[in-house]
Order: C-alpha cells, then sequence, then structure tokens
C-alpha cells in the first residue's frame, strides 16, 4: 500500500471529477462480500430488469421491510452499481453497472457501466457543457 500526501489525494480526486482519468479500482474483497448476498444480487436484478419508480415499489416487489431495502441500497450506491435519485419524497432506484470486472492479481475491481447508465451520462455531458 502507497502512501500519498493530501496535495496528491486532492489532485488525484479533481482529474476524476474531471473525466481525465478513471477512478481507482476498488478492493475486491468488499464488494465480492456485498455481492455474495443473494438478497443484493436479487435487488440488483429486479432494479436492471423492472427499473422500479422508488423504494418503496422495490420493497414491495421483494416482499422486504423498506428500511431493509434502503439499506441494501446504500451499500449498493456505495460501491457504484446504482444510484439513488430523489424525486420529491420518493427516491428512485437507478443502474449504473450491468457487471463487475474482478482482477484476481491486484484484488481491485471496477463496475461495468450499464448502457442506460452510459447515454444519461453523454446527456448530461453534453448539456454541462451549453
Amino acid at each position: 500500500m502507497t502512501t500519498k500526501s493530501l496535495r496528491d489525494l486532492r489532485g488525484e480526486m479533481r482529474s476524476v471529477a474531471r473525466g481525465e482519468r478513471a477512478p481507482a479500482p476498488l478492493p475486491a474483497s468488499a464488494m465480492l462480500s456485498t455481492l455474495s448476498s443473494p438478497g443484493n444480487l436479487d435487488l440488483l436484478r429486479i432494479i436492471n430488469q423492472e427499473r422500479p419508480a422508488s423504494v418503496s415499489g422495490l420493497a414491495e416487489r421483494t416482499g422486504r421491510a423498506q428500511s431493509n431495502v434502503s439499506r441494501s441500497l446504500q451499500v449498493l450506491a456505495r460501491y457504484g452499481l446504482i444510484r439513488l435519485e430523489r424525486d420529491g419524497k420518493e427516491v428512485r432506484p437507478v443502474p449504473l453497472a450491468h457487471a463487475v470486472d474482478v482482477d484476481l492479481t491486484a484484488g481491485t475491481c471496477r463496475t461495468l457501466a450499464s448502457p442506460t447508465a452510459r447515454r444519461r451520462q453523454t446527456v448530461r455531458v453534453v448539456g454541462d457543457s451549453q
């Protein structure tokens, strides 16, 4: 593990935010642990296939308590698998990744963007440049 100065970390974060470089890969163990949960995989499958309009709709669809689903979605969002979008009082899960690439040698992983997420990102970038 390498040590970086605060200045180096800020520079790295800014270059990622500007799109000049890709973010560093995530440690694989935490991501794989999250994905090993059948409940989380079920949520990801439903979000990607059915595009639920809200967390409450997703909770109803899965038969799980909304608080339990919300907690699981926060974890999935932390790893870049989904994004939670607020629309008034409702929160909607939006898929960001359709696959995870694991590098067993380095012990890291990265998410591979879903076609829908790439389209949305392109639209946002074009809108920001005007």
